[in-house]
This record gives structure tokens, C-alpha cells and sequence, in this order.
């Protein structure tokens, strides 16, 4: 795994940051790879729990909210499990606003 330390200047003379990975393929498997979602988020609430009362949670990208750090410790399974529906409901969402056209009608004099 290769970390991302992704660096902003925010405005003025602040700056901010955000942390994430990237796996590179030319490594070997590393042992942060986990076999399951829940214990993905477990390990990533253990790590947090000290630091920050809540965490901003993307899937691939795609945003699925704030949640309380502590929900990543005591319930990973549930939380994913939430978090799969908001992916289902955000998914579902955006393909109501792409309405697939009717085909054209041919014009007859």
C-alpha cells in the first residue's frame, strides 16, 4: 500500500490535508488488504477512535455521510450494512435524472 498525503491550501496562509492509499500492483499483497468490509472498518475505527469523534465515509468515490467514529468499533457490520443502502439509494437517485429518450418518430409527409 502507498499512502497519499494530498496537500490544499485552504485560503489565505492555511493549508489542509487529507490522507488515503493507493495499492501499487509492482508490490507484493500487503497485510492491510482485510478479507472482509467490517473488519476494514473496525481496524479504520481503532485507528481513529483517539483522534476524532467522527469520520466522513466514501465508497469508491461516491460520498455516503458523516458517522460517528465509535460506529466503526461497536458496529462495523451494521454500518456497513447502512452504508450499502445509502450506495443503493444514491445510485438509484442518479438514474432517475437520466431518463432514456424515446426513439425519434419518423416524419411522414
Amino acid at each position: 500500500m502507498q499512502p497519499i498525503l494530498d496537500l490544499r491550501k485552504a485560503s489565505g496562509d492555511a493549508f489542509t490535508y487529507s490522507l488515503s492509499a493507493s495499492l501499487r500492483s509492482s508490490l507484493p499483497k500487503p497485510k492491510e488488504l482485510f478479507n472482509s468490509t467490517d473488519r476494514c472498518l473496525y481496524d479504520a475505527g481503532k485507528a481513529l477512535q483517539n483522534y476524532f469523534d467522527s469520520v466522513f465515509i466514501r465508497y469508491d468515490g461516491i460520498s455516503l455521510g458523516s458517522y460517528p467514529v465509535s460506529r466503526l468499533v461497536h458496529d462495523p457490520l451494521g454500518l456497513f450494512e447502512e452504508l450499502m443502502q445509502r450506495l443503493i439509494a444514491t445510485f438509484r437517485m442518479r438514474n432517475r435524472g437520466y431518463v432514456r429518450a424515446a426513439a425519434p418518430v419518423p416524419v411522414t409527409s
